[in-house]
Order: C-alpha cells, then sequence, then structure tokens
C-alpha cells in the first residue's frame, strides 16, 4: 500500500508513478490522440457523414461510463471488505489471547502474588486502603509493566484520594500550555518494553525462518512465577500469532510446498512500511528491485511472474511469536491447499486450550465460559475465510472482458466524436481528457479488485501482523499494576 500525503489539493500525489492509474490511464489517452491526429490528418469524410449528430457516440461513451462505473464500484467493496475482514479476524485470535491470559492469572499458581479482590472484603471503605508502593510488589514483571506506563515516580494514594483528584479536576488552575504533573505519557515509544522471556523454551534461538524444536526441553518449576511470562502464556502467544502469520501468508499467494516466509518476531522493532519499496527489511534480506524496469511492466500491464513473487514474497517473512521450528514448518508444508495449512494451526490452539483446560491451566473457570475461546477462534477462522473470498475468487469474468473491450472501444470511438465538432486542438484536449478518465476508472477498479496481491497498491499485511503481535504480547504484563492494595493499619 502506498502511504502518501496529499499536500494543496493533492499535488504531492501527482509525482507518484509507480502504482498510479493516472499515468497508465495517459498512456492510453496518448494513442487514443494519436488517432485523433490520424482522422484530422486523412478527414474521413465516409465517417464523419454517418454521423449526422454526436449524441449516437456519446451515447457509446455514456454507456462505457456506466460500466465501469458499476466495475469500480464493487472493486472498491472488495477492497474495503478486505480490510474489514482482517480486522475482524484479528479481533476474535486477539480476544482467545487476552481472555486465555485472564484466565490464566487466576490459576492456583498465582496464589501468592495474585492482587486481593474487593469481593472478598465487601465491608471495606475507601478510606480504610491504600495502594501499596512499587517495591512492595513480588512480580518484577508487574514492575516493569508500570513502569512502561508510568515514566515518573508514582506515589502511594488511597483510592478516595484518585477518585477526587478525578472530580477536582475541572477546578484546577493551571494554564492551557502547561504539563500537569499527573500527566504520563503513554505514547513514548523510548519507554521499557513490556516483559517478554528471552528465549522461547520449545524453539531454538535462530535467525533463520525455521527454528529446531528442542529435545531436552521441560518445564522448570520455579518459585517465583511472575519472574518470567509462564510457558502457557509464550505458547498461547505463539500458537495465536502462527495462526495469523499463516492466514495471512496463503491471502498473498506464497508458492505451494515451498519453505513458509515466517521468521522470529522481535518485539520493539520498528514497524514494517507500508511501501516495500521504502522496507529496510527487504534490502536487509537481499531483495533488489529495478524501478524503473517494474514502473515499465507496470505501466504495460506485465504481470509478476512466479518466481519474482516468490522472491518478493521471501524477502517480506511474517513474524511469529517464538519463531517457528522445524516440525512445525514441515508439517504446514505437507498440508495441501491454504485451508489446510491454516486448519492444522487451527486445531492445535484449539487442542492447547482442552488440554490446559482439562489440566487447571486457566484455574476454576467454568467450562461454559472457556467455550466462550472455542467461539473466538471460530469466528476467526470464519472472517479468515472471508477474506479469502476476495483472494481466491476474481472479478467476475464476463464483466470484466465487457468492460476491456469498452476501454478499447473507446480508444477509437472518443476522437471520431471530437472530430465531427469539436475544433482541431481543442478536440484533441477533450479527448485526452476523456479518454484519460474513462481508462483511469477501469485502472482504478484493477486494482482494487484484488487487495491481497496487486502490488504496490496491496494491503500492508506485514503490518497488520507486527501490529498482532505487540498487541499479543500485552498478556504478558500481568495484572493491572495498581490492582495490589492493603488495609491502612488503623483499619
Amino acid at each position: 500500500m502506498i502511504k502518501y500525503t496529499q499536500g494543496y489539493y493533492g499535488f504531492h500525489t501527482l509525482f507518484q508513478v509507480y502504482g498510479s492509474s493516472l499515468y497508465k490511464a495517459c498512456f492510453c489517452a496518448v494513442i487514443s490522440s494519436g488517432l485523433y491526429f490520424l482522422f484530422c490528418w486523412f478527414y474521413i469524410h465516409e465517417v464523419i457523414n454517418l454521423l449526422d449528430h454526436p449524441y449516437p457516440v456519446a451515447a457509446v461513451v455514456s454507456s462505457v461510463a456506466i460500466a465501469l462505473s458499476f466495475k469500480l464500484t464493487f472493486s472498491y467493496n472488495r477492497w474495503w471488505e478486505a480490510c474489514t475482514t482482517l480486522h475482524n479476524m484479528h479481533a476474535k485470535w486477539l480476544d482467545v489471547g487476552s481472555t486465555m491470559a485472564a484466565f490464566h492469572l487466576q490459576s492456583r499458581i498465582y496464589e501468592s502474588v495474585a492482587p486481593p479482590s474487593f469481593g472478598e472484603h465487601q465491608d471495606v471503605h475507601f478510606d480504610f486502603v491504600r495502594r501499596r508502593e512499587i517495591t512492595e510488589r513480588t512480580s518484577t514483571s508487574f514492575v516493569t509493566a508500570r513502569d512502561t506506563l508510568n515514566s515518573n515516580e508514582t506515589k502511594p494514594t488511597s483510592v478516595k484520594s484518585r477518585l477526587g483528584k478525578i472530580l477536582r479536576r475541572q477546578n484546577k488552575e493551571t494554564s492551557r500550555g502547561a504539563k500537569d504533573k499527573d500527566t504520563q505519557n503513554i505514547h513514548d515509544s523510548s519507554s521499557s518494553a513490556l516483559p517478554f522471556p528471552n528465549d522461547y523454551w520449545t524453539r531454538s534461538k535462530s535467525s533463520k525462518a525455521n527454528g529446531s524444536l528442542s529435545n531436552d526441553a521441560s518445564v522448570q518449576k520455579k518459585n517465583d512465577p511472575t519472574e518470567n511470562p509462564s510457558l502457557f502464556l509464550q505458547e498461547t502467544a505463539h500458537l495465536v500469532s502462527l495462526l495469523s502469520a499463516v492466514a495471512l501468508s496463503t491471502l498473498r499467494y506464497d508458492a505451494e510446498g515451498k519453505e513458509a516466509p515466517l521468521t522470529e518476531f522481535v518485539p520493539g522493532k520498528n514497524w514494517p512500511s507500508n511501501n516495500s519499496d521504502n522496507d529496510t527489511e527487504m534490502l536487509k534480506n537481499g531483495y533488489r528491485r529495478n524501478k524503473a524496469w517494474s514502473t515499465v511492466k507496470f505501466m504495460l500491464d506485465v504481470s509478476r511472474s512466479p518466481t519474482e513473487i516468490l522472491e518478493y514474497n521471501a524477502a517480506r517473512p511474517f513474524h511469529v511469536i517464538g519463531g517457528i521450528s522445524d516440525k512445525e514448518a514441515e508439517l504446514l508444508r505437507n498440508a495441501k491447499g491454504a485451508s489446510a495449512k491454516v486448519a492444522l494451526v487451527y486445531l492445535w490452539l484449539n487442542e492447547f486450550i482442552t488440554r490446559e483446560h482439562m489440566h487447571g491451566s486457566m484455574g476454576t473457570v467454568a467450562p461454559p465460559i472457556i467455550s466462550r475461546l472455542m467461539q473466538f477462534t471460530s469466528d476467526g477462522h470464519m472472517w479468515y475465510n472471508a477474506a479469502r473470498k476476495m483472494a481466491y475468487i476474481p472479478f467476475p469474468f464476463p464483466h470484466v472482458q465487457l468492460t476491456s473491450a469498452f476501454i478499447l472501444l473507446t480508444i477509437v470511438v472518443v476522437p471520431v466524436l471530437m472530430l465531427v465538432k469539436a475544433n482541431v486542438y481543442f478536440g484533441f484536449v477533450l479527448n485526452f481528457l476523456v479518454v484519460t478518465i474513462l481508462t483511469g476508472l477501469n485502472e482504478v477498479a484493477k486494482e482494487l479488485e484484488n487487495p491481497f496481491t496487486n502490488v504496490p497498491n496491496d494491503l500492508p499485511l506485514n503490518l497488520f501482523q507486527a501490529h498482532f503481535n505487540e498487541a499479543l504480547i500485552t498478556m504478558f504484563a500481568g495484572y493491572h499494576p495498581d490492582s495490589h492494595w492493603e488495609l491502612k493499619e488503623s483499619a
């Protein structure tokens, strides 16, 4: 997807050639204008005598415009629906990870560090409650998460005083430009990261796309369950991230039977670029694009070869939390077809949820509530298949054939229309503009009708995956940083 700034009246957008429908339409308009000058030179009287009035040709042009408008509308609907389905898919699968983490924090291994519940002390009033200081907390992970959101030192205050600050906020006499000392910046990228394990216990640390499953990997019991994100949380984040990465890779037509372009996710890195021309990761992976030749091929509407598609996708791998093991990659390669690959990871996730629930990893949450996790995974899978509708079912061929024939007819008919009534030079300008507009509508529709593969106007799937991974690792933050409280001694 091309990221742009409009500037004054969209003037800055006029300088983008690669990915532009305008310049492709101008190429057809130049051909039509050349035909116009040929007609003027030879002045075909037989054709002119047949057109006593320009309305017949105008009717043809109007019909073409209607057909193109229909195609453009439905192409844009496909593009926008693809955006909607991907965001809904990620929303549902993020619900899976977040809900599983919330259930897991209620299990018995967190009893020693879990915050007290207001339900157990329903007779306690605000006057008898105070917040613990950060130094009194037992969980280093929670301290890290709090430091991420609060750059200044936090002072212990009571719940009543905190509510009082909110109620009295409108009475503060501070200047409009002054910075409130109680105001915290949650969008500061220089703050420390959320707790993240140095290595995943099931996968080796590797810079390659595939890690290897350690044969000696074992679950080590620790005295402090919050010293590092638990293996349950790590595996949950890995499976949900892997499910998303495999789903997105099938939408962009990764080569069947080839090594999946998946790599390990590193938190805190810069976001992938929307535009592949500015993606530093592609340059690091050795991908080089001849910009001049690519622009010429785009202008001539020459499709990319399978080798070019393979090299392009391999240079933009999807990042998976915890990486991907050799055995996982092998099973995914053996699964034939896009649906089978996604269904395989879908099975792994559902089996993991069932097994861990039966062994108490999600506390004493009732089975009907646990079934919501299965519903979330199913809803995400449903939205994935809705996205496959745009990826694997092209725009109907009869309509594409009809509009293509109309475009070729327009290139020839419009010069004749201008030749009948218009001045020679004014007719040339009108001919160029009319053909540019009509063919431009068709080119826009062609770029939007397949939102996953039409480079460079495809959707930024790598950026979506990066956002999804960063959202997933928030489950490692644990309890709310202000959840720990205690009774005052005077109580």
